[in-house]
């Protein structure tokens, strides 16, 4: 765990990112959030996709789709896409509720700013956090996710092959690399 000045200095970098990026999407007209967003997913799903912005604890639909997938940018600025399993499972993850047992898809193809691999919400790297930074990638998400064999369980996975992410922890999903 990170204490002293170097916890204080943590907590003040990613209270500032933060703040940023919600100054940054605040100033973004809907289409143009909607064009970041839509980069998460190919064409072919992101075109019918519903694009949805959040706003404190709710979220506002700036697009209806037609198809079962919804793009949306998440606080840290990355775009994501993913189908309603994958979406349930972001909801438990940012309440902390336990996952749903259903398998989700999620398109990251814009890549990610990085993670703890260890500490699920984890605001910034820390030397012992085990910090991951994976390219443009998509994920299984689900509980039964991690009844599929042969994916490195490590803390510290090579982002540019398939891995676990967030190993032995209720939100463990596969993260499998794209180009």
């Amino acid at each position: 765990m990170t204490t002293g000045w170097r916890g204080i200095l943590a907590a003040a970098a990613t209270i500032a990112l933060a703040t940023a990026v919600h100054a940054e999407q605040q100033k973004m007209s809907d289409a143009d959030y909607i064009a970041k967003a839509m980069t998460a997913a190919p064409e072919a799903v992101a075109k019918g996709a519903t694009v949805s912005a959040m706003e404190g604890a709710s979220m506002r639909v700036l697009h209806k789709g037609s198809n079962e997938w919804t793009c949306m940018i998440m606080p840290d600025g990355v775009p994501m896409c993913t189908d309603a399993a994958g979406m349930a499972w972001v909801h438990a993850l940012m309440t902390k509720a336990a996952p749903p047992d259903k398998i989700g898809f999620m398109y990251m193809l814009a890549g990610d700013n990085g993670t703890s691999n260890a500490a699920p919400g984890a605001p910034a790297p820390t030397p012992d956090n085990h910090w991951v930074k994976t390219g443009p990638h998509v994920m299984i998400l689900g509980v039964s996710a991690k009844s599929m064999p042969g994916y490195p369980r490590t803390l510290d996975p090579d982002p540019t092959k398939p891995y676990v992410m967030w190993p032995d922890t209720p939100y463990e999903h596969l993260m499998l690399p794209v180009k």
